[in-house]
Protein backbone atom coordinates (compact mmCIF):
# COMPACT_ATOMS: atom_id res chain seq x y z
CA UNK A 1 0.00 0.00 0.00
CA UNK A 2 3.09 2.30 -0.55
CA UNK A 3 1.21 3.90 -3.10
CA UNK A 4 -1.71 5.15 -0.51
CA UNK A 5 -1.02 8.46 0.83
CA UNK A 6 -1.39 8.46 5.02
CA UNK A 7 -4.22 11.02 4.80
CA UNK A 8 -6.63 9.34 2.16
CA UNK A 9 -7.02 5.96 4.32
CA UNK A 10 -9.88 5.28 6.33
CA UNK A 11 -11.35 8.92 5.93
CA UNK A 12 -14.96 8.63 8.32
CA UNK A 13 -17.30 7.02 6.30
CA UNK A 14 -20.59 9.13 5.06
CA UNK A 15 -23.02 9.30 7.72
CA UNK A 16 -26.63 7.97 7.11
CA UNK A 17 -29.13 10.45 5.81
CA UNK A 18 -30.66 11.14 9.13
CA UNK A 19 -27.19 11.56 10.54
CA UNK A 20 -26.18 13.60 7.57
CA UNK A 21 -28.95 16.16 7.64
CA UNK A 22 -28.64 17.27 11.20
CA UNK A 23 -24.61 17.63 10.17
CA UNK A 24 -23.21 14.97 11.66
CA UNK A 25 -23.24 16.25 15.16
CA UNK A 26 -24.16 13.11 16.56
CA UNK A 27 -21.79 12.49 19.69
CA UNK A 28 -23.80 14.41 22.56
CA UNK A 29 -27.16 13.11 20.04
CA UNK A 30 -29.48 12.10 23.14
CA UNK A 31 -31.59 9.97 20.83
CA UNK A 32 -31.41 6.95 18.48
CA UNK A 33 -33.59 8.55 16.20
CA UNK A 34 -30.60 9.57 13.82
CA UNK A 35 -28.93 6.28 14.12
CA UNK A 36 -25.55 5.48 16.78
CA UNK A 37 -24.19 8.51 16.64
CA UNK A 38 -21.64 6.70 19.24
CA UNK A 39 -21.62 3.89 21.23
CA UNK A 40 -22.65 5.36 25.05
CA UNK A 41 -26.23 5.78 23.84
CA UNK A 42 -27.10 2.44 23.07
CA UNK A 43 -27.69 3.10 26.64
CA UNK A 44 -30.52 5.19 26.62
CA UNK A 45 -33.27 2.52 26.49
CA UNK A 46 -34.91 3.53 23.24
CA UNK A 47 -35.20 0.61 21.83
CA UNK A 48 -34.32 -1.51 18.76
CA UNK A 49 -33.84 0.01 14.79
CA UNK A 50 -32.07 -0.47 11.88
CA UNK A 51 -30.62 2.54 9.65
CA UNK A 52 -29.54 1.29 5.53
CA UNK A 53 -28.88 4.08 3.83
CA UNK A 54 -26.91 5.37 0.18
CA UNK A 55 -25.07 8.75 -0.09
CA UNK A 56 -23.59 9.91 -3.47
CA UNK A 57 -20.51 11.98 -2.67
CA UNK A 58 -20.50 15.02 -4.55
CA UNK A 59 -22.93 13.69 -6.66
CA UNK A 60 -20.25 11.29 -8.46
CA UNK A 61 -21.73 8.08 -9.82
CA UNK A 62 -18.97 5.79 -9.91
CA UNK A 63 -18.58 6.54 -5.86
CA UNK A 64 -20.62 3.93 -4.00
CA UNK A 65 -20.98 4.38 -0.41
CA UNK A 66 -23.15 3.33 1.36
CA UNK A 67 -23.62 2.23 5.64
CA UNK A 68 -26.20 -0.08 7.68
CA UNK A 69 -26.68 0.58 11.61
CA UNK A 70 -28.20 -1.58 13.94
CA UNK A 71 -29.02 -1.42 17.44
CA UNK A 72 -30.38 -4.13 20.18
CA UNK A 73 -31.65 -3.28 23.21
CA UNK A 74 -30.95 -6.32 25.83
CA UNK A 75 -32.22 -4.20 28.96
CA UNK A 76 -33.05 -1.03 30.46
CA UNK A 77 -29.55 0.00 31.15
CA UNK A 78 -27.58 -1.43 27.83
CA UNK A 79 -27.32 -2.45 24.24
CA UNK A 80 -25.71 -3.76 21.45
CA UNK A 81 -24.94 -2.39 17.90
CA UNK A 82 -23.55 -2.67 14.55
CA UNK A 83 -22.36 -0.56 12.05
CA UNK A 84 -20.96 -1.34 8.67
CA UNK A 85 -20.09 0.87 5.91
CA UNK A 86 -18.23 0.59 2.51
CA UNK A 87 -17.01 3.62 0.37
CA UNK A 88 -15.03 3.46 -2.74
CA UNK A 89 -14.29 3.79 -6.33
CA UNK A 90 -13.77 1.24 -8.98
CA UNK A 91 -9.88 0.93 -8.13
CA UNK A 92 -9.97 1.77 -4.57
CA UNK A 93 -12.05 1.42 -1.61
CA UNK A 94 -12.47 0.79 2.06
CA UNK A 95 -14.72 -0.75 4.73
CA UNK A 96 -15.46 -0.85 8.25
CA UNK A 97 -17.19 -3.49 10.37
CA UNK A 98 -18.00 -1.86 14.12
CA UNK A 99 -18.80 -4.33 17.16
CA UNK A 100 -20.32 -1.65 19.99
CA UNK A 101 -22.09 -1.95 23.06
CA UNK A 102 -23.28 0.75 25.09
CA UNK A 103 -24.41 0.58 29.16
CA UNK A 104 -25.95 2.87 31.64
CA UNK A 105 -23.64 3.68 34.86
CA UNK A 106 -26.31 6.20 36.01
CA UNK A 107 -29.31 8.41 35.49
CA UNK A 108 -26.51 10.79 34.40
CA UNK A 109 -24.06 8.61 32.94
CA UNK A 110 -23.52 6.06 30.03
CA UNK A 111 -20.38 4.59 28.93
CA UNK A 112 -19.69 2.72 25.47
CA UNK A 113 -16.83 1.51 23.67
CA UNK A 114 -16.88 -0.48 19.81
CA UNK A 115 -14.32 -2.87 18.44
CA UNK A 116 -13.30 -2.16 14.87
CA UNK A 117 -12.27 -4.22 11.59
CA UNK A 118 -11.15 -1.98 9.15
CA UNK A 119 -10.42 -3.19 5.35
CA UNK A 120 -8.65 -1.20 2.83
CA UNK A 121 -8.07 -2.71 -0.91
CA UNK A 122 -6.23 -0.87 -3.86
CA UNK A 123 -6.03 -2.47 -7.55
CA UNK A 124 -2.62 -2.30 -8.02
CA UNK A 125 -1.66 -3.18 -4.71
CA UNK A 126 -3.74 -5.52 -2.99
CA UNK A 127 -5.99 -5.43 0.27
CA UNK A 128 -4.61 -4.95 4.50
CA UNK A 129 -7.02 -5.59 7.23
CA UNK A 130 -6.42 -3.43 10.64
CA UNK A 131 -7.99 -3.61 13.91
CA UNK A 132 -8.99 -0.93 16.27
CA UNK A 133 -11.26 0.38 18.99
CA UNK A 134 -13.33 3.60 20.17
CA UNK A 135 -14.48 4.51 23.82
CA UNK A 136 -17.25 6.91 24.62
CA UNK A 137 -19.12 8.67 27.20
CA UNK A 138 -22.55 10.41 27.19
CA UNK A 139 -24.03 12.86 30.35
CA UNK A 140 -26.93 14.77 31.16
CA UNK A 141 -25.52 16.83 34.11
CA UNK A 142 -28.45 18.92 34.25
CA UNK A 143 -31.64 18.56 32.81
CA UNK A 144 -32.14 19.15 28.99
CA UNK A 145 -27.98 19.54 28.37
CA UNK A 146 -25.93 16.25 27.13
CA UNK A 147 -22.26 16.42 26.71
CA UNK A 148 -20.86 13.57 25.01
CA UNK A 149 -17.04 12.58 24.46
CA UNK A 150 -15.73 10.12 21.77
CA UNK A 151 -12.02 8.98 21.19
CA UNK A 152 -11.06 6.83 18.49
CA UNK A 153 -7.94 4.52 17.73
CA UNK A 154 -6.25 6.14 20.81
CA UNK A 155 -2.95 4.21 19.96
CA UNK A 156 -3.31 5.39 16.28
CA UNK A 157 -3.25 1.94 14.24
CA UNK A 158 -1.24 1.65 11.14
CA UNK A 159 -2.47 -0.52 7.86
CA UNK A 160 0.64 -1.25 5.88
CA UNK A 161 2.42 1.46 6.78
CA UNK A 162 -0.29 4.21 6.57
CA UNK A 163 -1.60 5.75 9.82
CA UNK A 164 -5.19 5.47 10.50
CA UNK A 165 -6.48 8.99 12.13
CA UNK A 166 -6.37 9.11 15.72
CA UNK A 167 -9.68 11.20 16.22
CA UNK A 168 -11.18 13.41 19.87
CA UNK A 169 -14.53 14.37 19.38
CA UNK A 170 -16.23 16.31 22.13
CA UNK A 171 -19.65 17.55 22.05
CA UNK A 172 -23.16 18.84 23.90
CA UNK A 173 -26.89 18.90 23.00
CA UNK A 174 -29.52 20.68 23.69
CA UNK A 175 -32.82 19.10 24.40
CA UNK A 176 -35.43 21.91 24.64
CA UNK A 177 -38.56 19.42 24.36
CA UNK A 178 -39.76 16.91 23.05
CA UNK A 179 -40.00 18.23 19.72
CA UNK A 180 -36.66 20.29 19.01
CA UNK A 181 -33.21 19.14 19.76
CA UNK A 182 -29.94 21.56 19.08
CA UNK A 183 -26.11 20.24 19.00
CA UNK A 184 -22.48 20.72 18.49
CA UNK A 185 -19.61 18.86 18.30
CA UNK A 186 -15.62 19.60 17.56
CA UNK A 187 -14.06 16.70 15.94
CA UNK A 188 -10.16 17.06 15.80
CA UNK A 189 -7.24 14.48 14.57
CA UNK A 190 -3.96 14.35 13.97
CA UNK A 191 -3.73 14.63 10.25
CA UNK A 192 -6.43 17.48 10.00
CA UNK A 193 -7.33 20.97 11.39
CA UNK A 194 -10.27 20.89 14.02
CA UNK A 195 -13.76 20.41 12.49
CA UNK A 196 -16.65 22.00 14.04
CA UNK A 197 -20.26 20.47 13.23
CA UNK A 198 -23.33 22.20 14.31
CA UNK A 199 -27.31 20.77 13.59
CA UNK A 200 -30.90 20.40 14.76
CA UNK A 201 -33.86 18.19 14.41
CA UNK A 202 -37.37 19.97 14.94
CA UNK A 203 -40.53 17.27 15.00
CA UNK A 204 -43.27 19.45 14.02
CA UNK A 205 -45.42 16.45 13.53
CA UNK A 206 -45.67 13.18 15.00
CA UNK A 207 -45.00 11.71 11.25
CA UNK A 208 -42.55 14.79 10.15
CA UNK A 209 -38.95 15.67 11.48
CA UNK A 210 -37.06 18.18 9.79
CA UNK A 211 -33.04 18.45 10.23
CA UNK A 212 -30.49 21.46 9.14
CA UNK A 213 -26.83 21.72 9.95
CA UNK A 214 -23.11 23.22 8.78
CA UNK A 215 -19.71 21.75 9.10
CA UNK A 216 -16.37 23.79 9.07
CA UNK A 217 -13.77 23.44 7.65
CA UNK A 218 -14.79 23.60 4.80
CA UNK A 219 -17.42 25.18 4.73
CA UNK A 220 -20.90 22.78 4.20
CA UNK A 221 -24.48 22.39 4.84
CA UNK A 222 -27.25 20.02 5.17
CA UNK A 223 -30.67 19.89 4.93
CA UNK A 224 -33.00 16.73 5.98
CA UNK A 225 -36.10 15.26 6.21
CA UNK A 226 -38.04 11.63 8.01
CA UNK A 227 -41.27 10.67 6.52
CA UNK A 228 -42.82 8.19 9.43
CA UNK A 229 -44.86 5.81 7.17
CA UNK A 230 -45.78 3.09 9.74
CA UNK A 231 -45.32 3.02 13.56
CA UNK A 232 -41.88 1.38 13.16
CA UNK A 233 -40.90 2.28 9.37
CA UNK A 234 -39.24 5.75 8.27
CA UNK A 235 -38.14 6.95 4.68
CA UNK A 236 -35.02 9.61 5.36
CA UNK A 237 -33.51 11.85 2.89
CA UNK A 238 -30.94 14.27 3.54
CA UNK A 239 -28.31 16.63 1.62
CA UNK A 240 -25.20 18.44 1.95
CA UNK A 241 -23.59 21.35 0.02
CA UNK A 242 -19.70 21.49 -0.12
CA UNK A 243 -19.37 25.37 -1.12
CA UNK A 244 -16.36 23.59 -3.50
CA UNK A 245 -17.41 20.52 -4.55
CA UNK A 246 -20.98 20.30 -4.79
CA UNK A 247 -23.72 18.55 -3.26
CA UNK A 248 -23.88 14.89 -1.75
CA UNK A 249 -27.80 13.52 -1.71
CA UNK A 250 -28.33 10.74 0.92
CA UNK A 251 -31.29 8.33 1.37
CA UNK A 252 -32.11 5.83 4.27
CA UNK A 253 -34.88 3.47 5.20
CA UNK A 254 -35.21 3.32 9.18
CA UNK A 255 -37.18 0.78 11.06
CA UNK A 256 -37.27 1.43 14.95
CA UNK A 257 -39.52 -0.34 17.98
CA UNK A 258 -39.40 2.44 20.54
CA UNK A 259 -39.22 0.93 24.04
CA UNK A 260 -39.99 3.75 26.16
CA UNK A 261 -42.38 6.86 25.72
CA UNK A 262 -39.96 9.68 26.40
CA UNK A 263 -38.58 9.72 22.67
Amino acid sequence: MAGVAPAQVFMRSPQVAPALGSGSAMVAYPSLRAGVGQEAALGLGEGSGAWAGATLPYGLSGWQAVRIQAAVQTSKRDGFGLDVAHSGIEAYGEQHLRLMYGRRLSRALLIGGGADVLRVSAREYGQATALTFSLSALANPIPKVWLGAQVYNPIQVEVSGAPIPAVLRLGAAWQASRTFTASAEIEKDLERPAQTRVGMAYHPLSALTLRMGMRAEPLRFTVGADVQLTRELALASAAEWHTALGITPALALVWRRVKTATD
